[in-house]
């Protein structure tokens, strides 16, 4: 019985390592900033929440936008952003990142600052891809897009 689960648990250890040496992405966070450039008041998820709550209320507190995005790959990768404004008449704004994996997940922050942030407006939708050698191999999207 004790052979079993020691096979079991090594079956499961070499399948879950194998899964994470494939490009993907894993999580999109968009975080709006304040004028000192932080996206929260404190160190818990409930308080980051309520200040990006505050923060989404009044746009004018607004100095900027960052979307940290959190992949796994083996090799450098091309971190692609899209977005598409509230603004009317506004052509969607695409900025990009090169990376290199740092172990089993790499968080690669894009920023949209505040120039940009005012001239682009409020971001409605989004778009992540993640490509290598010139070749998309993941996407996540907001519900909007």
């Amino acid at each position: 019985m004790r052979g079993f689960a020691l096979f079991f648990i090594a079956l499961t250890w070499l399948g879950c390592g194998s899964l994470s040496r494939e490009p993907g992405l894993i999580k999109v966070l968009p975080h709006y900033l304040d004028k000192h450039g932080r996206h929260t008041t404190g160190v818990t998820l409930i308080e980051r929440d309520m200040y990006q709550l505050e923060l989404r209320k009044d746009p004018a507190a607004v100095h900027g936008v960052r979307y940290n995005v959190n992949w796994r790959g083996n090799a450098e990768m091309t971190v692609r952003l899209e977005l598409r404004s509230t603004k009317a008449d506004v052509a969607p704004l695409t900025l990009e990142q090169t990376a290199t994996p740092e172990g089993g997940s790499t968080w690669t922050p894009i920023l949209i600052d505040i120039d940009t942030y005012k001239k682009f407006g409020q971001p409605e939708s989004w778009r992540v891809t993640l490509w290598q050698d010139g070749e998309q191999v993941a996407e996540q999207a907001s519900f909007l897009w």
